[in-house]
């Protein structure tokens, strides 16, 4: 298998989960790492969604609030060697 990392994006709606299930099925090679950005995007301080802006209380108690996208990156790095990100934010880490 390759060193190098594969970056892969796609629009949204594209059957990404279907694609990303192809490498689940690699569980000796491969670790998944579903939509890892999500909790930042949403919660987080510098979340970009508005879906909870006027929900403090909710974003508190998601236990995500101080998630941001370097300490998901961090997390990530700790848990594997290398990061391989597929769509839309579907991460894959080389055991």
């Amino acid at each position: 298998m390759s060193n190098k990392p594969i970056f892969v994006a796609t629009h949204p709606r594209a059957c990404s989960t279907a694609f990303e299930r192809v490498f689940m099925t690699r569980r000796d090679d491969l670790t998944c790492v579903h939509e890892p950005f999500g909790d930042a995007f949403y919660f987080g301080p510098e979340r970009l969604s508005e879906r909870y802006e006027k929900d403090e209380k909710g974003r508190i108690d998601s236990g995500f609030a101080d998630s941001t996208y370097k300490t998901i990156l961090e997390r990530i790095e700790r848990e594997g060697s290398e990061v391989r990100i597929f769509p839309p934010s579907v991460m894959v880490l080389d055991d």
